[in-house]
């Protein structure tokens, strides 16, 4: 059975946390993991998620491992999940696991919220201003240009461009909207594209200051993965596989598929990734290089995956007072151009008016 419900993945992210939370405690209470799925089905309210937990029940019951009853959904579930899953089921940690799998997806859900929160102002910001400047355009603007043309006004260039601006809104306003619809899909169905993805993430861990905010997010994303798995029993080759295949940015993912054969091969993680300097930071290396020779690993991409979360909740609150002087400056210069284009033909027939007297 699969699902094809529109915004499947969103109900998902917010069911899934509480769910193996649920479920662990099920589980280390000794009741069996068929009925704690029922209970659990009793409780869900999205009927989405009770035909996933259906499902999955009826294949547990019918004998199927819980990983394996989740392989159909690995669109929503994703590989990471299914293999911390079948890790905790190899190991017998499984009621530890399911705590590791609820931790991750709440850690990953905060980062992302935290990096949607501080993108919010500006383009709440942005939309206002284009809405203002086009209602201006199309609303005021068109009411204007009958009596600058019966005035003979000569009019100047500000004021132009936006009379320009206006009528083409005006005349091609309607055919316009279909071909904006049709750029943002297209946009969009280029971004599943393999080198259109590649380069929009090469270019966005170059960029000023927002470039080193996506870096640590990445970073961050990848001691929470990598240092989950790790710790839930899944072997460094596994886990590296599952982290390359989590991270979002398609750079990070290329460099850990690359450092997955070389750690395989018997070179340490820490040789491995200081190859990419510009990616890993050299005291991240060197954390790691502590805890390769210690012993204590786990430990040690615990406290990276604490700083990098730091780093993104500091970046992200500084992130609106970097960008409200550059949002105002931008804004400005647009009311600014806007009333020059309106006030300076008017003020020019009202002192026409005033010598002719």
């Amino acid at each position: 059975m699969r699902l094809y419900v529109p915004f499947a993945k969103k109900i998902f992210a917010g069911e899934m946390v509480d769910f193996f939370k649920n479920l662990s405690l099920m589980i280390q209470s000794g009741i069996p993991i068929d009925e704690a799925i029922d209970i659990l089905l009793l409780q869900t309210r999205s009927m989405t998620f009770k035909g996933f937990l259906k499902a999955v029940s009826k294949q547990v019951k019918q004998g199927s491992s819980l990983s394996k009853a989740f392989l159909p959904y690995r669109e929503y579930l994703s590989e990471l999940v299914i293999n911390i899953v079948k890790a905790g089921e190899i190991n017998g940690t499984l009621e530890g696991n399911m705590r590791y799998i609820s931790d991750i997806l709440t850690r990953r859900r905060e980062l992302k919220q935290r990096l949607s929160n501080a993108l919010l102002y500006p383009e709440i910001v942005l939309v206002m201003a284009f809405v203002v400047g086009g209602g201006i355009s199309v609303l005021i603007l068109p009411k204007l240009i009958p009596l600058f043309r019966a005035l003979n006004v000569n009019l100047p260039l500000a004021s132009r461009i936006l009379l320009g601006f206006s009528v083409f809104l005006q005349q091609y306003g309607l055919q316009l909207l279909p071909v904006v619809i049709f750029a943002f899909i297209l946009f969009i169905v280029l971004s599943k594209i393999y080198f259109f993805r590649w380069l929009l993430d090469t270019v966005s861990l170059r960029l000023p200051f927002f470039g080193r905010l996506v870096k640590n997010y990445q970073l961050a994303l990848f001691c929470q993965l990598f240092g989950t798995l790790f710790k839930s029993g899944l072997p460094i080759k596994d886990a590296m596989i599952a982290t390359s295949e989590a991270v979002t940015n398609v750079r990070y993912r290329n460099i850990l598929v690359k450092a997955t054969s070389r750690v395989t091969s018997g070179i340490p993680l820490s040789a491995t990734l200081k190859k990419y300097a510009f990616y890993f930071p050299q005291n991240m290396i060197s954390i790691i290089a502590v805890g390769e020779t210690s012993g204590r690993l786990e430990e040690s991409f615990g406290y990276l995956a604490a700083y990098y979360e730091n780093e993104v909740d500091v970046q992200t609150k500084r992130l609106p007072t970097l960008i409200e002087p550059l949002l105002l400056l931008v804004i400005g210069l647009i009311v600014a151009f806007v009333a020059a284009a309106i006030i300076s033909p008017i003020y020019e027939i009202t002192s026409g008016i005033q010598v002719s007297r």
